[in-house]
């Protein structure tokens, strides 16, 4: 399970990622959907660490990535699959 605590994220001053909160369950279809310019990119990079949070956790299987040496990290995202979508 992936599970995001009070994740936010934010560029140049704006905040892109407010106390964002959810579990994305394992063996389920989990989704990020949402309008154009909403962040949802953005909390994808965050979970799997291409984006720094500034504040919160990310957790995979209960394990905090955000606190991870760069090592450790690595194992995980073995784990992990991102498909990035083309421009449509």
């Amino acid at each position: 399970m992936i599970e995001v605590k009070h994740v936010m994220k934010s560029f140049n001053g704006q905040q892109v990622l407010s106390d964002i909160n959810h579990q994305f369950e394992n063996g389920k279809v989990n989704l990020i959907i949402g309008q154009f310019g909403q962040g949802k990119s953005v909390l994808a990079k965050c979970i799997v660490g291409l984006y720094e949070v500034d504040e919160g956790q990310v957790l995979f299987d209960g394990r905090n990535f955000t606190d991870m040496e760069r090592f450790e990290r690595s194992q995980i995202r073995e784990e992990i699959g991102m498909l990035f979508q083309g421009v449509a």
